[in-house]
């Protein structure tokens, strides 16, 4: 079997069946021996194998794959024998011929222009804005995203349906299971909803006739998560593989409707009303949606921005709404709601340019509210790409490419040295942490683009996943289209932007690296985890510095005299070691790949007990890198 140029030398398959005796891993030498009493009639072991026996006998066939793959990817001797003595010399030779190109792309250096037309989220109108921007939850709607939140944290879904299956599993009674847990899960939501409506529904099994209800729920659960990345930790995975499945053909001709529908945005709500969308033009929208930071402000000043801001926002809800408010006095939530926005109770304007505008009514409270939804979206950029923008200014600033200085704060790094996989000067280093930590920028600014699109690939119905073991257990592979295309437009923006790329433009996506979108995802929205506790710890040492004269006496020890010296240490540490293609022990998972950098950026994340400075990261409040949910 020859293996794609992606996976290299891990995919040449041993068929089991063609050799002439069975094989055995050694898992401390990495030899192999023949596992017979007889001795080899098509030749000898090289000199190098242990011949000490291994035992294996009680491993079953995916464990046993494994310690083989680990064996051929680090042994070249191992992957010589083994191909020799079953016939696979041919995919030997292009498998090593794709490690030889993954080896060279991690060197390649790129060219650009350096253009300033890279227009980020922040310079894009909010007409474009406004179509990736998800609705702020109404009160209404938050009872029902506890109720899905609630009912996904305690289901076992993916546990009964992923977890060992693989593709040798019963089809028919895969399919019954899933069935069956599909139906108990959406019986369980119309249950803790209503009680009398779901024994209702228990004894009529009429999912179709609860479709609004449903889709409404499932949908607020997904906007939900998009505007808070660090909520529904393991809902939403589950979540999302319950919707994948249930668009299956045979499922949903059981449920009797499609459980998905487009995430409700901005630009849903304002497009109901002809003179909704004008409101995106408006120069007065910008003030409305600004977010006030008090740094370097007084309490006058601040108070202004916040009179400026307020009155902005009334002026806008009463000039473009089609519907004049006026509440009543009418609590609660009584029956179903479609896919349309819960109102508040209002009374029909009589102005004839209202009654005019076309389309559904608009009114001003879901014009505040699209408003409040355009300002989370900036306080959401702002607070993801702040640690980004903070590193490269202390990138630039405490380090200049030209000149290394002295062998402690350079950026230098050699393959084999210090865990590194890659070999780099002081300025080919500094150039390529800049890049990288631009691409992460670029990445969280476009976010709510990225996770649209991602759904998207991850509820095709045209492309579905299979159950595959990527040697992290069974996962979801699934081609992920828009995914990609977006990833490579933003790649190419950046090069753009930068002037240029060194190391491999690979991005892994819907492959053993990155199974699926969900991954992909999820994979990104570590950024923030990663880089914000970094850049407080380097905040917060001025400030410790000036503690007691113990303190002052033990930080001096370790930072070599000062603040900025201890500053710069740490940063010199993070700057050559979470971006020297660690993480995995071939180029294909690691190394200069798009995806690579992230994997060494947690690879020096799970090693940072083990650095001198470590204390100093405790003494400043530092708990973990996992967010307050996971640590």
């Amino acid at each position: 079997m020859a293996p794609s140029s992606e996976e290299g030398v891990a995919a040449v398959a041993v068929p089991m069946d063609c050799c002439p005796e069975p094989l055995t891993v050694e898992p401390f030498t990495g030899a192999i021996a023949v596992a017979s009493g007889n001795s080899c009639s098509s030749g000898a072991l090289p000199a190098s194998f242990s011949s000490a026996p291994c035992a294996l006998d009680n491993l079953d066939e995916t464990a046993l794959k494994r310690w083989a793959e680990a064996v051929l990817r680090k042994s070249s001797e191992a992957r010589l024998f083994v191909a020799e003595r079953c016939n696979l010399t041919e995919d030997l030779a292009a498998a090593s011929e794709a490690e030889r190109q993954a080896r060279e792309d991690q060197y390649k250096e790129v060219k650009a222009a350096s253009l300033d037309d890279a227009m980020g989220m922040e310079d894009m109108d909010f007409y474009e804005r406004a179509k990736f921007v998800p609705m702020r939850l109404t009160y209404d709607e938050r009872k029902y995203m506890r109720l899905i939140d609630s009912t996904i944290h305690v289901s076992k879904y993916t546990d009964q349906l992923d977890a060992g299956k693989g593709g040798g599993a019963n089809v028919a009674r895969k399919l019954a299971i899933q069935m069956r847990q599909l139906c108990a899960i959406l019986t369980g939501i119309m249950v803790a909803h209503s009680y009398e409506r779901g024994q209702q529904l228990m004894q009529s099994r009429e999912y179709g006739g609860k479709a609004a209800f449903f889709q409404t729920v499932l949908e607020i659960g997904r906007r939900y998560k998009i505007l808070n990345p660090e909520r529904m930790r393991d809902s939403y995975g589950k979540l999302m593989y319950f919707m994948q499945d249930s668009r299956k053909p045979e499922v949903r001709e059981l449920l009797e409707f499609d459980s998905v529908v487009r995430v409700r945005t901005v630009y849903d709500v304002l497009a109901k009303n002809g003179r909704g969308l004008e409101m995106l033009r408006d120069p007065q929208l910008r003030a409305a949606t600004s977010e006030i930071m008090p740094e370097g402000k007084s309490r006058a000043q601040v108070q202004r921005e916040i009179k400026i801001k307020e009155v902005a926002i009334k002026n806008l809800s009463k000039s473009y709404c089609s519907v004049a408010r006026k509440r009543r006095n009418n609590h609660g939530y009584r029956g179903y709601y479609g896919f349309g926005l819960m109102r508040s109770s209002y009374q029909d304007s009589e102005s004839e340019e209202d009654i005019g505008g076309g389309g559904e009514a608009l009114t001003e409270d879901e014009v505040e509210q699209c408003i409040y939804s355009l300002g989370d979206h900036s306080t959401f950029l702002r607070f993801n790409r702040e640690p980004c923008d903070r590193l490269i200014r202390y990138l630039q600033e405490e380090f200049d490419p030209e000149v290394p200085g002295p062998p402690e704060l350079s950026l230098a790094i050699e393959e084999g040295v210090a865990g590194a996989r890659l070999s780099h000067n002081h300025r080919r280093q500094y150039v390529f942490v800049l890049q990288s930590m631009t691409l992460w920028r670029e990445v969280l600014d476009n976010m709510f683009q990225l996770w649209h699109l991602a759904e998207e690939d991850l509820l095709d119905e045209e492309r579905a996943y299979q159950l595959t073991d990527t040697g992290q257990g069974f996962q979801r592979l699934q081609p992920s289209p828009r995914s990609l295309a977006a990833m490579q437009k933003i790649l190419s923006r950046v090069q753009r932007k930068v002037g240029g790329w060194m190391g491999s433009t690979t991005v892994h996506l819907g492959d053993h690296n990155v199974p699926n979108a969900l991954m992909f995802i999820d994979k990104y929205i570590q950024i923030p985890r990663i880089l914000g506790p970094l850049v407080l710890t380097l905040e917060r040492i001025p400030d410790l510095c000036q503690g007691s004269s113990a303190m002052k006496s033990y930080l001096n020890a370790i930072g070599g005299g000062s603040a900025r010296t201890l500053q710069r240490t740490i940063l010199a540490d993070f700057f050559r070691h979470a971006f020297d293609g660690s993480g995995a022990d071939n180029f294909f998972d690691a190394g200069s790949c798009i995806d690579g950098r992230l994997t060494s950026a947690w690879n020096w994340c799970s090693s940072i007990e083990k650095k001198p400075w470590f204390p100093v990261f405790l003494l400043t409040g530092f708990t973990g890198f996992d967010g307050k949910e996971g640590f």
